[in-house]
């Protein structure tokens, strides 16, 4: 029997209102990403990836549609449980790090896992184990603010995946590097999640990290072409 889609998204409609007026800013997304597949979600500013992260995500409600996580549908779930969805099967990395400033490099790692149940001390393990391979085995006992933007980054997607999640989301993960350190970064990203399986899409502007993706998706006045 095949495996369960990591994601699927069934008429996703997304609008907001501003007044009177509705603004519609996804309009029925269909998207099926399969189990260790990489699919890179590519728009221009303001085109919506960002909202369509949010819902894939549990982090906002569609307006209408259907979510389905590994086969299991989630959209209707009430706020507990996709919380624990976010926390346990769920990978986040973002444009800017959102690490905590007063915590080191390790201890933003571990967070990730003693939210999710694990015990201190094998937190502790298991975080320096990914950041060691992540090559940071020199900066776990360093705090953001001592950290290169690469470094800050490398750390946020070692947060990302420590967890070992079914399902990786990312925001522009290197929109706020520079192009050489984007390019190292964003490759670093696709390595480590190919070698533990796990299915991911990633919105990125930058075609040529695009092309490093299994496909590539086109989101348009709301609306998702492949491309």
């Amino acid at each position: 029997m095949s495996k369960a889609p990591a994601l699927k998204l069934q008429g996703i409609c997304k609008s907001f209102h501003q007044g009177h007026k509705a603004l519609h800013v996804l309009k029925g997304i269909d998207l099926e990403v399969k189990q260790g597949e990489l699919v890179a979600l590519i728009g221009a500013s303001g085109s919506g990836k960002s909202t369509l992260l949010q819902v894939a995500g549990l982090l906002d409600r569609p307006t209408s549609g259907t979510i389905a996580i590994a086969g299991a549908e989630v959209h209707d779930l009430k706020d507990e449980a996709r919380s624990d969805i976010r926390r346990n099967r769920l990978g986040f990395v973002y444009q800017f790090h959102h690490l905590l400033p007063d915590f080191t490099a390790l201890e933003n790692v571990e967070l990730a896992l003693r939210i999710s149940g694990v015990s201190s001390v094998d937190a502790t393990a298991q975080a320096k184990a990914v950041l060691e391979e992540i090559g940071l085995a020199e900066r776990l006992n360093h705090t953001p603010s001592e950290l290169s933007g690469g470094e800050q980054q490398r750390v946020a997607i070692a947060r990302a995946i420590v967890t070992n999640p079914s399902l990786l989301l990312a925001d522009e993960p290197t929109g706020n590097l520079d192009e050489e350190t984007a390019a190292r970064v964003f490759k670093l990203l696709v390595s480590m999640v190919r070698d533990r399986g796990l299915a991911a899409v990633i919105a990125t502007h930058d075609a040529s990290l695009a092309a490093q993706m299994d496909r590539q998706l086109h989101l348009s006045a709301g609306v998702l072409h492949e491309s």
